[in-house]
């Protein structure tokens, strides 16, 4: 099949793939610090009102863990992969 041309593009295609996985990875692990990073600005930023704050703002905090353990997924995922 080889020889016909068949599987002639077929690491590109995996190149794309993974390219694909990588950049997503790294956009939602960037989007995860940035979550983190914002809440726990503004809490600094609202000292008097931590009380109330931490409670209205652990599901960003959640969030942005989340994120992140998913762009780690997604980067381990397509790391182990040998196509």
């Amino acid at each position: 099949m080889l020889e016909k041309g068949f599987l002639r593009n077929q690491n590109n295609e995996n190149n794309k793939h993974r390219q694909v996985a990588e950049r997503a990875s790294q956009f939602l692990q960037i989007l995860g610090v940035m979550v983190l990073v914002g809440s726990f600005g503004y809490l600094l930023i609202n000292w008097g009102k931590n009380d109330f704050l931490i409670g209205m703002m652990m599901p960003f905090l959640v969030a942005g863990l989340g994120l992140i353990l998913v762009g780690r997924l997604i980067k381990r995922a397509f790391s182990k992969l040998k196509h």
